[in-house]
C-alpha cells in the first residue's frame, strides 16, 4: 500500500471519525505534500477538502434492534412521554424503549452515542427478535 492509498484508507476516515465524535466544527491540517480541511455542518454532513477535491461524507447510521420478542412500548408507563423521539441525543446506556414479554419488562438501550434519526417501532405493537426499532446516527 503506497502513501496515497494509506492516507485515503486510514488517515482520512480516522480524522473524520474524530471530528464527528467531537464538538469541533472546523479542522485544518497540512504537511509538506498534503493539506486537509474539514468543515462540519450540524450533525448531518462533513465537507472534506483535500488538495483540490471536495467530498461530502454522511455520518454512519446504525440500527437499534429488538433483543427479544414481545410488545414494544415507547414510554415507561401509559400516558407518559416517550423515552426518545427523532432528534434525541443518546448515549450507549440510554433507554430508548421497553419490550414486555410474559409480564417481564426489558429495557432497550441505544448501544451507541448519537442522535435518533428514525423510529420504526409502533407503541403497543408486537416486535420480533432482531427487528429494527430505531436508527441512530453515531457521533463517535
Amino acid at each position: 500500500m503506497d502513501d496515497a492509498e494509506r492516507y485515503l484508507d486510514e488517515e482520512v476516515p480516522a480524522i473524520l471519525g474524530l471530528v464527528l465524535g467531537s464538538d469541533v466544527r472546523e479542522l485544518e491540517m497540512s504537511s509538506a505534500d498534503r493539506r486537509i480541511r474539514v468543515h462540519r455542518r450540524g450533525t448531518q454532513t462533513v465537507v472534506l477538502e483535500s488538495m483540490d477535491e471536495q467530498v461530502t461524507v454522511e455520518p454512519p447510521v446504525f440500527p437499534i434492534t429488538a433483543p427479544i420478542v414481545g410488545t414494544f412500548y415507547q414510554a415507561p408507563r401509559p400516558g407518559m412521554s416517550p423515552l426518545v423521539s427523532e432528534g434525541t441525543r443518546v448515549d450507549e446506556g440510554t433507554v430508548v424503549g421497553i419490550i414486555e414479554a410474559l409480564q417481564v419488562l426489558t429495557e432497550v438501550e441505544a448501544g451507541r452515542r448519537g442522535v435518533i434519526r428514525s423510529i420504526y417501532a409502533i407503541d403497543g405493537q408486537p416486535v420480533e427478535y432482531g427487528q429494527v426499532l430505531f436508527e441512530v446516527e453515531t457521533l463517535g
